[in-house]
This record gives structure tokens, sequence and C-alpha cells, in this order.
């Protein structure tokens, strides 16, 4: 089950990488074309705004399911003693499904509502797609958080 959540990481990584790539190729095409044509697109700069948003979940949900960031961990070793870590750390990785839960069902409730509006003139896209990343983010974050608490990795000295 964790070699699943691995691999999910992976590829949010990847797609955050490559959205990254995307937005500097935009940013750079309009820069170029103001030189060039000494007027602006329309359209880069929303994209920009809207790429970085998918690139900011799916980054920090890859961050999240290959613990790649200043981790609860720290606070816990440092803050509690050794015979509660363990209780604290399952504690913390609970609440953190119930806020992914939170976070997806309050997404999916506005989609519907998010979805008869545009975000911006240039780019005619629904704002719901705007959450999309929001609730991937939050489907396998919350499949991370129940492998880790019942997958624990090897050598981790509190889960």
């Amino acid at each position: 089950m964790r070699w699943v959540a691995e691999i999910i990481g992976r590829v949010e990584a990847f797609l955050a990488a490559i959205l990254l790539g995307v937005i500097a190729s935009s940013i750079g095409l309009q820069i170029a074309t103001r030189a060039i044509q000494g007027k602006a697109l329309p359209w880069p700069e929303e994209l920009g705004v809207i790429l970085l948003i998918y690139s900011s979940f799916f980054g920090a949900g890859a961050l999240y399911k290959n613990r790649a960031h200043i981790a609860v961990d720290y606070f816990v070793r440092r803050f509690v003693s050794p015979s509660n870590q363990k209780l604290v750390a399952k504690f913390v990785w609970f609440l953190n499904s119930i806020a992914f839960c939170a976070l997806l069902i309050g997404a999916i409730k506005g989609m519907e509502h998010a979805m008869k509006y545009t975000s911006g003139a240039a780019l005619p896209l629904q704002r719901g797609y705007l959450r999309l990343p929001l609730i991937f983010m939050c489907i396998t974050n919350l499949f991370a958080s129940v492998t880790f608490l019942f997958c624990p990795r090897k050598g981790n000295t509190i889960l």
C-alpha cells in the first residue's frame, strides 16, 4: 500500500515540475511578445496564476507523501516525552485526515456553484477548475495518511 502512495507522490512531483516549466515558458512568451510587438498578450498572466495553483497543490501533495517537508516528527520529538510520542504522532495524523476530509467535502460542495462563473476575461474557464487540484490532493493525501498510520516505514521511530 505504501508503494502506491510513493508512486502518486512521484507523479505529483513530476506534474508540478512540468507545470512550473509551462509557467516559466508562458511568462517568457509574454516578455518576448511585449519586447517585440510592444503590447502584451492577454492570457499568459492568467494561465500562470491558474497553473501556479495546480503546481502548488501537486507539489504540496508530493512533499507530504514523500515526507520531504518539515514534519510533525520534529515537534513531536522535541516537545513530547518518548513514552507518548507514538500516541501524539498518531493523533496528529488523525487530525490531518479529518482536515483533508473537511477540505474535500467543502471543495466538492462548492464545485457546482463554482462552475457557474469564470475566473478571468482572457481565459474563460469556470472557477471549479481551480478547485480540482484541491480535491485531487485531498483524496491522495487521505490515502497516504491511512497508509502512514497502518503501514509505517521501517526505521521510523515514531510511527
